[in-house]
């Protein structure tokens, strides 16, 4: 990132006079005060504009899509053989048509019919439920299960194979996906 500093735009001023002095003595071009001023002034806001950058765009570009480490399937042992994926998606832009600096995580999941959270069946698309996150890092994200009843803002931590919550329950990361876990009717689930 190219920062320019005040002895910088100091260096940028002398330049149009400099050349006044190279310029033949009948010559009839140089630069008057108010010129100078107006120079000086263009550079001193460039450099200021160039110094002074907004914080996020120093952050740390957060991975999404299949390089970051949280997307992919998993296995919950508290719903076993239930689909469980996660996708991390950049964040929609604002209004004025910035983009927030933290990527968006995206779960589909399905707990089965039955009573006992175990899944023995394919889900249809209807079952299917989806909750949304806030990636705050490579290894933390923020999730709202508050759509399942949970918490709003449950941290989650990558570890080296899976997800892990406060309350220990860890989704274990299955290499290869679970594309059986999946509606038969959906190769791969979409990102709104």
């Amino acid at each position: 990132m190219a920062r320019l500093t005040i002895a910088h735009a100091i260096l940028l001023l002398s330049i149009p006079t400099s050349v006044n002095s190279l310029a033949p003595s009948n010559a009839k071009t140089f630069v008057n005060r108010r010129e100078a001023f107006g120079i000086f002034g263009a550079a001193l806001t460039g450099a200021a504009a160039i110094t002074l950058s907004p914080p996020e765009a120093e952050a740390a570009a957060l991975k999404t899509g299949i390089k970051s480490p949280f997307t992919g399937d998993y296995e919950d042992p508290n719903h076993p053989g239930c689909l469980r994926q996660v996708k991390v998606v950049g964040a929609p832009l604002r209004g004025d048509g910035t983009r927030p600096v933290n990527p968006v995580m995206e779960i589909v999941g399905y707990d089965g019919n039955g009573s006992d959270k175990v899944c023995t069946e394919r889900p249809t698309r209807a079952d299917l439920w989806k909750i949304k996150g806030k990636v705050k890092s490579d290894t933390e994200v923020l999730i709202d299960f508050s759509p399942k009843g949970g918490p709003s803002d449950l941290v989650g931590k990558y570890d080296k194979d899976g997800i892990v919550f406060p309350d220990g329950n860890k989704w274990t990361k299955i290499p290869y996906g679970t594309p059986d876990r999946r509606p038969k009717d959906m190769s791969t689930l979409t990102a709104e």
